[in-house]
């Protein structure tokens, strides 16, 4: 069986790790990613992020990939909401699978609500965020519209997301990636155990 490990990523101004670096388990999509890697030995990978220097998360990103990869592991990105944009990235600039859960489509059009930000939203650390930190998004998001490359992208939708308009990222994605929708839920995506078996065919298992 291949070495699989999961890149997972954040949403915007969030965090997966508290500030001692254990796993924010009260979420219960880590918790349920979590428990499923342990019982098929998959790696688990869940940085903190900072959506402040997007070109500072990809290089520390394609650092670890490479890792990875010299170790043999397949490395599938995964991420929600801000994560899955930059999942989607990051699969563009390595060829791996993405998993992208009610992902943020153009964050420099979405980001400019958050301006005022004073602390982060899970560990309460400062925090804070201007229209510069949105503006840089322009050229990656121009980058991804305008790469020819075909990308396995699977695409995991809540319906009922009340941040982002869920029917609006099923028409962008419908033809270009496997999209699977859940009826209600939420922004923070409440079906990860029902979205379980389609990672589990992601990673031919």
């Amino acid at each position: 069986m291949t070495n699989n490990t999961i890149i997972y990523l954040h949403g915007f101004n969030s965090a997966s790790l508290d500030l001692n670096g254990n796993l924010l388990v009260g979420k219960q999509k880590l918790a349920v990613m979590q428990a499923f890697c342990a019982e098929n030995g998959i790696g688990f990978d869940t940085p903190n992020v900072d959506y402040r220097d997007f070109q500072n998360i990809v290089e520390d990103l394609l650092f670890s990939w490479n890792q990875y990869l010299d170790q043999g592991h397949e490395v599938v990105f995964m991420g929600s909401s801000m994560g899955g944009f930059a999942s989607e990235y990051l699969a563009m600039k390595t060829g791996c699978k993405a998993v992208m859960i009610n992902p943020a489509i153009s964050p420099s059009e979405l980001l400019p609500r958050f301006i005022g930000v004073s602390e982060n939203f899970e560990t309460g650390q400062p925090y804070d965020w201007t229209q510069q930190h949105c503006d840089q998004y322009q050229r990656y998001e121009q980058e991804l519209a305008n790469s020819a490359q075909a990308l396995d992208r699977t695409v995991l939708l809540d319906m009922a997301d009340e941040l982002l308009d869920a029917e609006k990222t099923l028409a962008k994605y419908k033809a270009i990636a496997k999209v699977v929708t859940f009826a209600s839920g939420s922004h923070s995506f409440e079906h990860m155990r029902e979205a379980l078996p389609v990672i589990a065919q992601l990673l031919s298992m």
